[in-house]
């Protein structure tokens, strides 16, 4: 149920800009992502800073979108979540000296603190290459080219590299129980 609550919005987006136009998908999409956050919260499901990040991108540049009546604005809220999250890694790694990644799964995962830098490293240059990436085929294509971008390659690259962030986790994960045992 959550897996599709998750991607519900962009299924909607891509739904109706195939059945109308880019207008009406953005406003389907404002609206389906909110709905998303009322719904994780009824639920009493765990709305995360990226959740937050992309309602707040999706209602600016959607509402931008929509009184400009300019397909650009919607085009570039991609880079600007993407830049988003790379900043909010960087800003948590630096500032607080520790990955934010960490702080949000140190409980069911643990790794030592270098395999967690890296992680999160490798998440902030996966995130700027996606944005970089974005920006180029929203200012170089078709609008059907970046529609087809944001939902099917934006969510397969996301999946395959979440696909070997989770292998590197499992390389390095260590036993909380055993290594609690050695320091005794």
């Amino acid at each position: 149920m959550l897996l599709v609550l998750e991607y519900l919005p962009i299924i909607l987006f891509f739904l109706f800009y195939l059945l109308g136009d880019i207008f009406i998908a953005t406003g389907v999409l404002m609206v389906g992502t909110v709905m998303q956050i009322v719904v994780m919260k009824f639920m009493r499901e765990p709305v995360t800073m990226r959740h937050w990040i992309v309602m707040w991108a999706v209602l600016i540049f959607g509402s931008i979108t929509l009184f400009l009546r300019d397909e650009w604005f919607v085009k570039i809220k991609v880079t600007v979540i993407y830049i988003a999250i790379a900043l909010f890694l960087l800003i948590g790694m630096w500032w607080k000296k520790r990955s934010p990644l960490q702080s949000m799964l140190d409980s069911e995962i643990n790794l030592p603190p270098f395999a967690w830098r890296r992680l999160t490293y490798a998440w902030v240059v996966f995130s700027l290459s996606l944005a970089i990436i974005n920006v180029y085929i929203a200012e170089m294509m078709s609008l059907d080219a970046w529609v087809n971008f944001k939902v099917f390659g934006t969510l397969g690259a996301t999946l395959i590299f979440s696909v070997f962030s989770g292998a590197y986790m499992f390389k390095h994960h260590t036993d909380r129980e055993k290594d609690a045992e050695e320091i005794e």
